[in-house]
């Protein structure tokens, strides 16, 4: 089997030896080379052909290398622009909280007793619930019963407190009921506020000849304790005659947006 190796070995040696003392003759005589002209045919599409296979993989890998960068820029393009979405919308809270907290401010001297500010952290303003949620409770000295204002009016009444937070009705939730002034030029007249579980109050109890007319303010007439008067309700929109039991009612527009709720001051010690 060696010597059969062996053999082989000495006979391609040869003939390599053999091809190339041939392909220098050939050369030397300027003589047509058979064999490198054979060699070129073959080798020289092969060699175009891979040259091409390889040029068009180097394209198609350089498409992937950029298709993925594309992917990869557009996911941190839209990561960036929802931070910026987020971080607008907190700035413009905020915006809205300060302009609250100024007017407050502004409205605070004229309350008669002690309020503590705070802030409005959740709204459920479902039918039939419309209640906040703000961070002050019992140890700021807020109890239930107390009432709680905005700076343009009205907002409602604790209903129940914990240590620290507190949940208010708002004058529109059902079960309100708030004694009122309507502010008509003529006269002003007196009827009670409703909570409707909708958007709007109810003013029913007015005398029938009492004047109302739409556009006229409504605000607390401060019967009792509970609410201080000549606080800003709302404003009539509507306006009929209750035949059956001989009173005016009224739509009420609250004065006070309770969807947009911020800030809000609470009576501190007040309560029932």
């Amino acid at each position: 089997m060696r010597l059969r190796h062996g053999w082989l070995l000495a006979l391609l040696a040869i003939s390599g030896i053999a091809l190339g003392v041939y392909h220098n003759h050939r050369t030397h005589q300027n003589q047509p080379n058979l064999l490198t002209a054979l060699v070129r045919s073959v080798v020289i599409p092969v060699e175009n052909g891979v040259r091409t296979l390889t040029d068009g993989v180097g394209g198609w890998v350089s498409t992937l290398t950029r298709a993925q960068q594309v992917v990869k820029s557009h996911d941190e393009l839209a990561q960036e622009n929802a931070r910026l979405r987020l971080e607008l919308e907190r700035l413009q809270t905020l915006q809205k909280e300060n302009e609250q907290l100024q007017q407050l401010l502004q409205v605070r001297p004229a309350l008669s007793g002690k309020w503590v500010g705070a802030r409005v952290i959740a709204h459920y303003l479902q039918p039939g619930q419309q209640m906040i949620r703000i961070d002050r409770g019992v140890r700021d000295g807020v109890l239930a019963g107390a009432p709680v204002v905005a700076s343009n009016g009205l907002v409602g009444v604790v209903a129940q407190a914990d240590s620290h937070h507190a949940l208010v009705r708002l004058l529109i939730a059902p079960r309100m009921a708030v004694s009122a002034k309507v502010l008509n030029a003529q006269k002003v007249s007196s009827g009670i506020c409703e909570g409707r579980g909708e958007s709007e109050i109810l003013l029913n109890f007015v005398p029938p000849e009492a004047p109302i007319s739409v556009g006229d303010k409504v605000i607390t007439a401060g019967i009792g304790s509970k609410y201080p008067p000549n606080l800003p309700i709302g404003t009539v929109e509507r306006i009929w005659l209750d035949r059956q039991y001989s009173v005016k009612k009224a739509v009420v527009r609250p004065a006070v947006d309770m969807e947009d709720l911020q800030v809000v001051l609470v009576m501190r010690g007040a309560g029932r």
